[in-house]
Order: structure tokens, then C-alpha cells, then sequence
């Protein structure tokens, strides 16, 4: 995994939480949440904390998809599992028919390697995924699309294929709306060989945390 230099860090969450009033919108639970910032060293001897999520002024996410290996089908289930995972529609996307109007592409095969990498699912036997970001260096501003990429390893009408790669989708998915790192839990579609089909409490909490603390990357406006 490649990250570049130079990026701002993070600031420590502060404990605890206020109460709020009905007219506000709550902080989610802290409870059952894991660490989804990718966290690294750099030139400096420092550490940078690399964070993200889709801003409402670029909702809804646009998502192309290639048309092949039920792929179209893997997405709109893997959306729908992470739209539903937030309380008050901090992420929504849309299908859109156009890869040149894509904020994420999906396609089956291997990344190119231009930007840096999160996600790779090497360990699994009939599946593999990883999702690849353009951040230029010295730069905190991604360079959409977000591409993400599953590959089979065997012959892709076995169905034990086609569950790897539904799951791959989902999974992936998670990694281009933000949760760079991997849960420690294999109960996770968010763990780093992941073998659920769906979201636990733990990656529905940990994506609403995301989305209520500051990032520190960005995404270049449309």
C-alpha cells in the first residue's frame, strides 16, 4: 500500500458527548466502533492520518459499473446495505450509465496502480478486490473516480465465486465511502478477508462515526 507525504494528521477525538435537543441531529454511538482512518508514517518521522467521506454537497455518489459477472447487481446490493447504514442520510448514491460522470467505477480486474491502494483481499481462494484512489502528491485532495476493482480466480459461474465476489462488492464499497482500514473482527464485512454477506452492528457504527468527524482528505468538486 503506497500513501503519499505531507498530509495534515488528524486531531484526537474529544471524549464524551453532549446532550442534544429534538430539533438536532445525534452524534452516533462511540460504542462497538473500530479504527476505519488508515493511519501511516512518513518522510518526516511523523504520522499522517488519511481520512474520508463524501461531502453533501457531492451526495448522491454516482457509481458506474461495469456490466459483467453480475456486477451491477453486487452494487446496487452493497448501496443499498451502506445507505442504510447511516441515520440520516449522510451517504445516498446513484447508478449512472456514464463512466465519465462516475464518482466510483467498479470493473472486474486488476488495479492499475496509479494512485495508492486500500482493501486488497488477497487471502481469499476464489475472489480478490482492492479500491484505488488518485491522491497526487503533497496533495490532500483525491482525484475522483474512485475505482474499485474485483477479479475472480476461478471459473466465475460457481457460485462459491459469484458469493466472493457479492461480498467483495460490498466490502470494497466500504472502502470507497471512507472506512479506509480493516476491522479486526471476521463478524465484519469491513474485516480484512472478509466472509459475511452483511453489514454487523460494528460497520454500520463505525461508518456513521465517520461520517460525524472531520476528514482529512478531500475530493476534487465536480
Amino acid at each position: 500500500m503506497k500513501v503519499r507525504p505531507g498530509l495534515p494528521i488528524l486531531s484526537i477525538l474529544a471524549t464524551g458527548l453532549s446532550g442534544i435537543s429534538c430539533a438536532e441531529i445525534a452524534s452516533p454511538s462511540r460504542n462497538e466502533v473500530y479504527e476505519w482512518r488508515l493511519i501511516t508514517g512518513n518522510p518526516a518521522g511523523t504520522v499522517d492520518t488519511l481520512s474520508f467521506h463524501w461531502p453533501r454537497s457531492r451526495l448522491p455518489v454516482r457509481v458506474y459499473t461495469e456490466d459483467s459477472l453480475s456486477l451491477p447487481a453486487y452494487v446496487e446490493r452493497g448501496l443499498q446495505s451502506w445507505e442504510a447504514a447511516f441515520l440520516y442520510g449522510e451517504f445516498t448514491a446513484e447508478v449512472v450509465a456514464d463512466s465519465n460522470l462516475a464518482d466510483i467505477v467498479v470493473r472486474v480486474g486488476l488495479p492499475s496502480k496509479a494512485g495508492f491502494s486500500v482493501g486488497i483481499k488477497a487471502a481469499a481462494p476464489e475472489c480478490e478486490g482492492e479500491t484505488e484512489l488518485d491522491l497526487p502528491e503533497g496533495s490532500s485532495e483525491i482525484q475522483p473516480p474512485i475505482r474499485v476493482y474485483v477479479n475472480p480466480r476461478f471459473d466465475p459461474s460457481a457460485p462459491e465465486v459469484g458469493e466472493c465476489l457479492a461480498l467483495t462488492v460490498t466490502h470494497e464499497l466500504g472502502h470507497a465511502i471512507g472506512i479506509f482500514a480493516h476491522s479486526p473482527d471476521p463478524n465484519d464485512i469491513m474485516y480484512s478477508d472478509p466472509v459475511v454477506s452483511e453489514l454487523s452492528v460494528s460497520d454500520r457504527a463505525t461508518a456513521e462515526l465517520a461520517y460525524h468527524v472531520a476528514p482529512t482528505l478531500t475530493i476534487a468538486p465536480r
